[in-house]
Parts: C-alpha cells; sequence; structure tokens
C-alpha cells in the first residue's frame, strides 16, 4: 500500500513538473523525442532493426562508428533539452564540452564515410555518385558553422536552443531520405532536403509569431540551411565538382 502511495505520488510530482513547463520547453522536449523516433523508423531496416531484414551487411566499421557517433548525438540532444527543463544547467553546461568533442568527431568521421560511400560508388536514384556525394559534404560543412553559432550564443539561451534544433533539422535528411515511402525516389532531394526546410521555416513563423519577434540567430540559421540546398545542387553539377570527386577516388 506504501509503495503505491508512492507511485501516486511521484506520478502527481511529474505531472506538476509537466504542467509548470512553458510551452517552449515542452516543444523541445517533444522534438527531443520525435527526432530519435524519426531515425529509428528511417534506419531500422538497414541498421537499428537489421537482424529483423535481409538486407546487405555493412560495408565495413566505419559505417558502424558513423552510425554510433550520430545516434549518441540524438541521445545528446534530448538529454540537454531535459536538463534545461528540469532547471540543471551546470550538468548541462558541462555536457556541452562533450557536445563539442562528439560534433568534432561527427565531422572527421562523417567526411570519411562519404568518401568512402563514393570510392564504393554508392548514389541514390536519379544522382551520380559525383552527385550524391555532395549531399553529405555539404551536410558536413553547413552544420559544424550552426553548431558554432550555437556555441558562440551559449549565453543567450533563446538563441543557443533554436541554432541547437537547426543542427537537429540540418541532419534528418538522411532519415526521412530512407523512411519507407514510395513516393521518395521520385522527389529525390525535394523530400530530403525540402522537407526539413519546410519545418525550419514553419517553426521560424511559429516562433515569431508566439514571441512577437524575429530571432535573427534563428532565422540566420534557417536561411543558410535553406541556401546551401540549391548551393549544392549547383556545384554538384558541375565539371569542376566532377574532376574533384574523380580525384579523390583516384
Amino acid at each position: 500500500m506504501a509503495t503505491n502511495i508512492a507511485t501516486l505520488n511521484q506520478m502527481a510530482a511529474n505531472k506538476g513538473w509537466w504542467s509548470r513547463l512553458t510551452f517552449e520547453h515542452k516543444f523541445f522536449l517533444a522534438f527531443s523525442l520525435f527526432i530519435p523516433l524519426l531515425t529509428v523508423i528511417g534506419y531500422a531496416q538497414t541498421y537499428y532493426l537489421k537482424p529483423l531484414f535481409n538486407t546487405p551487411p555493412l560495408p565495413s566499421g566505419l559505417v558502424h562508428l558513423h552510425a554510433l557517433l550520430m545516434s549518441s548525438w540524438i541521445v545528446l540532444f534530448g538529454v540537454q533539452a531535459y536538463l534545461v527543463s528540469s532547471k540543471r544547467i551546470k550538468l548541462h553546461i558541462s555536457l556541452g564540452m562533450l557536445g563539442i568533442s562528439l560534433a568534432t568527431a561527427m565531422v572527421i568521421i562523417g567526411t570519411m564515410t562519404g568518401l568512402a560511400a563514393l570510392k564504393r560508388g554508392v548514389g541514390f536514384p536519379g544522382y551520380s555518385p559525383s552527385v550524391f556525394f555532395m549531399i553529405p559534404m555539404g551536410d558536413m560543412v553547413v552544420f559544424p558553422i550552426i553548431f558554432a553559432a550555437a556555441i558562440y550564443y551559449r549565453k543567450d539561451a533563446a538563441s543557443h536552443k533554436r541554432l541547437m534544433l537547426v543542427t537537429m533539422l540540418n541532419l534528418i535528411g538522411p532519415s526521412i531520405a530512407r523512411l519507407p515511402l514510395p513516393f521518395i525516389l521520385d522527389l529525390g532531394t525535394i523530400w530530403f532536403f525540402g522537407l526539413p526546410n519546410l519545418i525550419s521555416f514553419s517553426l521560424l513563423a511559429i516562433d515569431t509569431y508566439r514571441s512577437g519577434k524575429l530571432n535573427k540567430a534563428f532565422a540566420a540559421g534557417v536561411a543558410l540551411s535553406f541556401i546551401s540546398w540549391p548551393l549544392r545542387m549547383a556545384i554538384a553539377y558541375t565539371e569542376s565538382w566532377e574532376q574533384f570527386t574523380n580525384w579523390l577516388v583516384s
């Protein structure tokens, strides 16, 4: 009986904690749950639930390491969102140093993984390996820029958390490209670039409406992510880029 009462008291305390959170805190917590769910669904057949599907083996341990780092980043984002909501700021700051190391490793290993995929001739339906290589390499340029801006604005909580949100949106392309939806092959970059950008602009509009003012850092991060889409595609189809990728694989 005492155990049941303690459980009910704990549930009441948790409910009270949730009700005290602002809409903003609730949103970031919800988003930190949405991203892992999206990632698991997207990579279920080829990684997380691979034993249940008849999919080809992973090409190398490098891919495992890349997946581990990316998964750790997603988990860390969720933990950090929870720590801020529960006002455990000191631990949040301490884990931020881990985040810097993890982000650095992600860029290095992500670049190596993309290069290895290029050498194996990996592409996407409708895109040559050379053109497709620009997509992950663009991520490895845009992500550290936005993350560095988030660190720069670490004392401005509103800007910091919004820029961290943009870093996550900038990384969901591979996950949504692997969702088991038949129309994705026809849409190509319109889907795995367009959808994250649509979400980004929608969130920027909602945030501006609710706060009554535009967060300039948030807007700049969203704009950079959007501009990188046509810029990547413009470069990817040039002769210079093709010569560069040929040199990389030679």
